[in-house]
C-alpha cells in the first residue's frame, strides 16, 4: 500500500530545495537588476524570474522525471557523470562551500558584531554545518525544519514590507532591455549547477520519507513549487526595492551596499540586523547541502572505500582550511570554471526534456561534445586573456556576445550526432 503524501512533507522538503538553492550571493544580485530595470521593473522581474528561478527548478524536475543525472549523462558516456559532476564538486570544496563561510561572516556576523574573530568564527561556522550534515539521512530534513523556516520569515517580512511601503519612485531604465539584462543576471548565477549538485541528495531525501516511484515525482514537483515561490517572492521584492531607488543611485553602486540601503531604507537598523541574520542563515543552509552532497557523491564513486561519515569530516576540514586563507584568489582562479560547466549542464537539461523523442545517443553525445569545446574555447576571455583568432572565431557565433554563444554549437552537434552516430555503429559492428 502507497504511502499518502503528507503536505507537511512537501512544504518542508521544498524549504529545504529553497534554502539549498538561496545562498548570501543570490541576496545581492536582484537589488541591482531592478536598480538599472527602473520603471520596467515589470520586465526585468519576469526575465530574472525566468532564469534564475525557471531554470533550476526546471532542471530539478527534469531530473526527478528522467531518474538521476547518471541517466541523462549515461547517453553520453558511461564515465561522463563521475568527470563532470566530480569537477562541479571539487570546484564546491575550493570556491562555493568556502565562499559561504567568507560571506556569511563578512556580511552576516561581522555585519552585527564588527569585531567578531575571523578565524575562529570559521571554524564554528563548519562546526555547525558538520553537526547538521553529519546525518545523510535528515541532514535537509533539519535545514527544512529548523534553519530554513527562520529565514524565509525575516526575509518574507523584509520584502513584503518594502513591496507595501515603496521607499521611492522608479526612474526611467539605464538599460536597453530590462528584460534581457535581468535574464542574462539570473542565468548567470548559476542554480542550475545546484540542481546537478543536489539531485541525489534530494531524491535521498524524499525517498528517506518512504515515497518512491511516481509519489517521488509527485513530491518532488510539490517541493520544486514551493522552493519557486519562494525564490520568486523574495527575488522579486528585492528587485521592486532596487527599482524604487533607482532615481537615486547609478549601477556604479556596489551590490552589497545597494542590498544594505534598500533594506535600511525599508525598515531601519532593525531590518539590517534581520538581513544579517537571514545572510548567515542563507550561507549556513546552502553550506550544509553541498557539503552533504560532496560526501554523497564520492563515497558512492569510491564504492565505499570512502564512507560518507569520514568525508563529512573530511569536507568541512578543507573548506575551512581553504576559507582561513582569504577567497580572493581562489575565486579568480576557478570561478571561470563554472562558466564552463554551466553551459554543459544547460545542454544536458534540455536533452532531458526531449530523452524519449531522441532516436539515438549521437545526439546526446554531439550536443554534448560539441558544447564541451566550446566551453574550451571561451575559457580564456573567462580568465580575461584575449586571443585574437580566438576571439574573432568565438565572435561569429550566433548569440555569442549576449552569452548563448553555446547554443549554435549544441545545435549543430546534435544534428551531426543524430546522423553520424548510427553510421559509426554500423562500423564498429
Amino acid at each position: 500500500m502507497k504511502k499518502q503524501i503528507k503536505a507537511t512533507d512537501i512544504l518542508f522538503i521544498g524549504l529545504a530545495f529553497f534554502a539549498t538553492y538561496f545562498g548570501a550571493g543570490n541576496l545581492i544580485f536582484p537589488p541591482m537588476l531592478g536598480l538599472k530595470s527602473g520603471t520596467n521593473w515589470t520586465a526585468g522581474m519576469i526575465g530574472m524570474l525566468a532564469s534564475g528561478v525557471g531554470l533550476p527548478i526546471l532542471a530539478i524536475l527534469i531530473l526527478g522525471k528522467c531518474g538521476s543525472v547518471q541517466k541523462i549523462s549515461e547517453h553520453v558516456h558511461k564515465k561522463f557523470y563521475t568527470v563532470f559532476i566530480g569537477m562541479i564538486m571539487i570546484l564546491c570544496c575550493c570556491v562555493s562551500i568556502p565562499r559561504t563561510a567568507a560571506v556569511g561572516i563578512e556580511m552576516g556576523l561581522q555585519g552585527v558584531w564588527g569585531g567578531a574573530p575571523y578565524l575562529v568564527s570559521v571554524i564554528i561556522y563548519f562546526l555547525i554545518a558538520f553537526f547538521f550534515a553529519k546525518d545523510r539521512g535528515s541532514a535537509l530534513d533539519k535545514v527544512g525544519k529548523i534553519l530554513t523556516p527562520v529565514m524565509t520569515v525575516i526575509l518574507l517580512i523584509l520584502v513584503i514590507k518594502g513591496a507595501i511601503s515603496p521607499i521611492g519612485t522608479p526612474a526611467e531604465p539605464t538599460v536597453d532591455n530590462a528584460f534581457l539584462n535581468s535574464f542574462l543576471g539570473g542565468y548567470s548565477t548559476g542554480d542550475v549547477l545546484v540542481s546537478f549538485l543536489m539531485a541525489t541528495v534530494f531524491f535521498s531525501t524524499i525517498r528517506n520519507k518512504g515515497y518512491e516511484g511516481e509519489q517521488l515525482k509527485k513530491v518532488n514537483l510539490g517541493a520544486g513549487l514551493v522552493a519557486a515561490a519562494c525564490l520568486a517572492i523574495i527575488y522579486g521584492g528585492l528587485l521592486f526595492m532596487g527599482a524604487c531607488v533607482s532615481g537615486e543611485f547609478s549601477s556604479d553602486i556596489g551590490n552589497a551596499e545597494l542590498l544594505l540601503t534598500v533594506i535600511r531604507r525599508s525598515g531601519g537598523q532593525i531590518a539590517i540586523y534581520g538581513l544579517c541574520l537571514s545572510v548567515i542563515l542563507a550561507c549556513l543552509t546552502t553550506a550544509i547541502g553541498q557539503i552533504t552532497a560532496v560526501a554523497d557523491f564520492f563515497e558512492t564513486e569510491t564504492h565505499g572505500k570512502l564512507p560518507y561519515k569520514l568525508l563529512v569530516i573530511i569536507v568541512p576540514v578543507v573548506t575551512t582550511v581553504v576559507a582561513s586563507f582569504g577567497l580572493d584568489t581562489i575565486v579568480s582562479l576557478t570561478s571561470p570554471w563554472f562558466s564552463f560547466t554551466y553551459p554543459i549542464a544547460l545542454v544536458l537539461m534540455l536533452l532531458g526534456i526531449f530523452e524519449k523523442f531522441i532516436p539515438n545517443d549521437g545526439g546526446f553525445k554531439g550536443a554534448t561534445y560539441f558544447t564541451v569545446v566550446y566551453a574550451f574555447l571561451d575559457l580564456p576571455a573567462e580568465y580575461g586573456v584575449h586571443i585574437g583568432v580566438l576571439d574573432k572565431l568565438l565572435g561569429l557565433i550566433p548569440l555569442y556576445n549576449y552569452g548563448f554563444g553555446w547554443v549554435v554549437p549544441a545545435v549543430a552537434g546534435f544534428i551531426i550526432g543524430l546522423v553520424v552516430y548510427p553510421q559509426l555503429s554500423k562500423k564498429a559492428q
